[in-house]
């Protein structure tokens, strides 16, 4: 077989995975998980039930696919690149809040409903056994994965001297990406097709209550007490610093 045929021969079977997955992500969506058949979704796709088998061993892991896909390609990555590219806390903060809803708000918000299922499959699914519960299944270890940078942002703006050094993270996450979550369909709701800049704004709106959480309490006196306290908050913001650095 020469290189074009092998290279063309690739291709068609890369189109068939991503109409199996697109087919199976609007039927999950709309449908629901267990009422959706691998029969339906090879006929949505175009394809014999035996060729979903031949790329998914089952529905599950079909449904995971999506998933995998959404968590590596668009949020972890996007994720990466805003604590690479960013360098403010509160700026990163902005910036992942504002990835995470316009993922999600993509599509009409297919995703999140995606992983709303999901989340019932998978509580109950270990490798087989549907009445075991999963405590370190691979929906919960993408998410890890994802909230990781969350947390990473958190440990540096303590280090920084810009986040409160007393905080425990899951509920930090709860706070956070709960209240996106929940803000989104909100807004989604009221706001049906609305452009990217309102969005932008009800973010802002958003995070704004979730960062004056976040901050020390000598931020706010640094701010009253005018230009000495803030000196003198960026002395102790270095002497951290020079301390993690040493250690």
């Amino acid at each position: 077989m020469s290189a074009n045929s092998k290279t063309t021969s690739r291709t068609r079977l890369e189109r068939r995975e991503q109409e199996i997955l697109r087919a199976a992500t609007e039927l999950f969506a709309s449908t629901g998980f267990h009422t959706t058949s691998t029969r339906r979704i090879a006929e949505a796709a175009g394809v014999s039930e035996g060729t979903v088998f031949h790329y998914f061993g089952s529905k599950h892991d079909l449904m995971l696919a999506i998933l995998d896909r959404f968590y590596t390609e668009r949020l972890s990555r996007n994720a990466e690149a805003i604590l690479n590219d960013v360098m403010g806390t509160r700026e990163r903060l902005r910036a992942l809040a504002l990835n995470h809803v316009q993922e999600l708000a993509a599509d009409r918000a297919l995703m999140m409903r995606l992983i709303q299922v999901y989340i019932g499959v998978d509580l109950l699914y270990v490798h087989g056994d549907e009445e075991a519960l999963a405590q370190d299944s691979p929906i919960r270890a993408l998410n890890r994965t994802y909230v990781g940078y969350f947390d990473r942002i958190l440990r540096e703006g303590v280090a920084r001297g810009e986040i409160r050094g007393d905080l425990e993270l899951p509920p930090c996450r709860d706070l956070f990406f709960g209240g996106l979550e929940y803000g989104m369909r909100t807004y989604l709701y009221r706001h049906r097709g609305t452009a990217d800049a309102a969005i932008r704004d009800y973010v802002e709106e958003l995070v704004e209550p979730v960062w004056r959480y976040l901050q020390p309490a000598d931020a706010a006196e640094a701010t009253a007490e005018g230009p000495d306290a803030l000196v003198r908050r960026l002395e102790r913001v270095t002497r951290r610093l020079e301390q993690l650095a040493e250690g």
